[in-house]
């Protein structure tokens, strides 16, 4: 039968409905010696698992066959993990593999089962299958369930169940049934479909990848053999449209088990013991898809993330549609060519939810496309390394404090060689103090954000060296407006000055004020010696001598930069110390 079959195509003898060109994909796939059964396909089209008899008497078991750089199918191996687990003569089939590639059903006889047969399903741990496991009561009865398909989205998933009351030319007849995944991540009561998928016998139902078109085999007054292959497609109301006779496909032998590509564009179906393929026609695709293949990764360390990834269409008709992404990060997306779609993940306790697009109005299904994205991390590291303001050179044992502005708590520091580290987290506001042996202290205030992720976090702070002439500007040192009042948020960097007079106690500083340009000279120049003495009077009560400093106000005499912005203005407003 394989023989007359393929003889036929290679002659090219085709009826005027079978435009299309069917071919078997050959070896290393399809064996002369034995049958090749039910396979089903990725979503990215490399990966095929499949059912045979190559055990041997009578023994079938699942394989599967990967394609190479070649994009050429390779010899196909057993899973073992799944097929060990069968005695010498259960029947290990029907596979169905989920569209992100993670999750396998199948059907099985296995000792322990609810009926005849059970479906089962197995996950991929990255390196393996997982033992299998059956897919719960509300599945799997006393009667026959078996050749499960998994829609696209994860929600769905179809199956037979036995009909063995009703025949048609000695034919096993089945019903096709379907169960809908809950919140809980069980399958719900599995429900009968109704006509016109059901008639009298149905078998082997496969969901496409855009969850509404089902093609299932059946034998009907218009077919051509036995079982032939038809397609109906689900309806906005829930309904199934009436089912159409793939004419280009069916022949008089029993055609069944149709895998479509993700792409929607190439069909593989099971006839006369061998896998074929073949082009679907435009006419018999209500849509045209595209996969998108990425992966998940923290945006500092490349690492994966698990997470749940929404996309949602512009067409309002569409559904949204739900992606896991597994430990490894990695995804597969079908998106219908010609929609535009809004993509978010899931909230993470330490990311930031991701917000994105994919435009698909220009996409082909014939596109390899990528999509990477990468979350950030509400904590981040922050690193600090000391340098001489005038040499460059990088200053060892650096001491370093972080304070969260918000709790008045330090942070924990990790110095390693000449850089210290911490981790901030971004949005919130931290004050950072900086100081080496022979140097005078450096702080700054800081507020990480999201831009800080693509940036380079470690900082070069300037320390400068404790020699005459030597000017320091201090930081946050604010009055009362128009006055010489200290404000109370001013005392913490004049205490890193009391703390290095009282370490350094040959210095003598002269502390000077600044003013901009606002008002006239002369009340400018009155108000910075005034605060330049409210400076010197607190250094005196924390009880540094009063004869190592001086007091000096310059007005808006010695600006830093124009006084011609707000921002800049603020910058000539400023106290500083020099050394004598």
């Amino acid at each position: 039968m394989k023989n007359r079959l393929l003889t036929y195509l290679i002659l090219g003898i085709f009826s005027s409905t079978q435009a299309q060109i069917r071919r078997p994909l050959g070896p290393p796939v399809n064996t002369p010696q034995f049958n090749e059964y039910a396979p089903s396909i990725s979503a990215n089209n490399k990966t095929m698992i499949f059912e045979t008899d190559r055990a041997g008497e009578g023994k079938w078991e699942l394989y599967y066959t990967t394609k190479n750089e070649k994009n050429k199918w390779t010899v196909a191996k057993p899973i073992t993990n799944i097929n060990k687990v069968g005695k010498e003569n259960d029947l290990i089939g029907g596979p169905s593999i989920s569209y992100d590639a993670k999750t396998l059903f199948f059907f099985a006889s296995f000792e322990g089962g609810q009926g005849d047969m059970d479906i089962y399903y197995s996950t991929w741990n990255g390196t393996d299958w997982s033992d299998p496991k059956p897919v719960g009561n509300n599945i799997n009865t006393k009667a026959y369930e078996g050749f499960p398909s998994v829609s696209a989205d994860g929600k769905m998933i179809y199956f037979i169940r036995d009909n063995f009351s009703k025949r048609k030319d000695k034919a096993l007849c089945y019903s096709i049934w379907a169960s809908k995944k809950q919140e809980d991540g069980t399958w719900g009561v599995a429900e009968k479909l109704p006509a016109p998928i059901n008639g009298d016998c149905e078998k082997s139902p496969r969901i496409m990848a855009d969850n509404r078109t089902l093609i299932f085999s059946s034998v009907r007054k218009d077919g051509v053999g036995g079982f032939d292959l038809y397609q109906s497609f689900q309806e906005d109301d829930g309904s199934w449209s009436t089912p159409i006779n793939l004419e280009y496909i069916n022949t008089d032998e029993d055609d069944q088990f149709a895998s479509v590509s993700a792409a929607g564009d190439l069909m593989y179906y099971y006839t006369s013991g061998d896998i074929y393929t073949v082009t679907i026609p435009d006419k018999y695709r209500k849509y045209k898809l595209v996969t998108v293949d990425g992966k998940v990764v923290d945006a500092i360390t490349k690492q994966p993330i698990a997470t749940k990834i929404t996309s949602k269409s512009n067409n309002s008709k569409e559904k949204a549609i739900s992606t896991i992404v597994d430990a490894n990060g990695l995804f597969s997306m079908i998106y219908r060519v010609g929609s535009r779609y809004e993509l978010s993940t899931t909230p993470l306790n330490d990311y930031f939810p991701y917000k994105g697009s994919m435009d698909m109005t220009t996409a082909k299904e014939t596109d390899n496309i990528e999509k990477n994205i990468e979350l950030i991390p509400k904590k981040i590291p922050y690193q600090f390394q000391l340098l001489d303001k005038e040499t460059k050179a990088i200053l060892k044992e650096p001491k370093v404090k972080v304070m969260d502005v918000e709790t008045k708590q330090l942070l924990d520091v990790k110095v390693e060689k000449d850089i210290a580290t911490v981790t901030v987290e971004i949005g919130k506001s931290y004050k950072f103090a900086a100081n080496a042996l022979g140097y005078a202290f450096f702080s700054r205030s800081f507020k990480p954000d999201t831009a800080d992720v693509l940036k380079d976090r470690l900082k070069k702070v300037p320390l400068t060296i404790l020699k005459k002439d030597a000017v320091v500007q201090l930081q946050d040192i604010t009055f009362e407006t128009g006055k010489a009042d200290l404000k109370p948020e001013s005392n913490e960097e004049l205490d890193r000055l009391v703390s290095l007079l009282e370490g350094n106690q040959t210095i003598k500083v002269e502390i000077s004020a600044h003013t901009d340009d606002v008002g006239n000279d002369d009340s400018n120049l009155k108000l910075s010696e005034k605060r330049a003495k409210t400076v010197v009077d607190y250094l005196t009560l924390k009880g540094i001598k009063a004869d190592r400093m001086t007091a000096k106000g310059y007005g808006e005499t010695q600006p830093l930069v124009a006084n011609d912005t707000d921002e800049n203005k603020a910058k000539n407003r400023r106290v500083q110390f020099k050394i004598n």
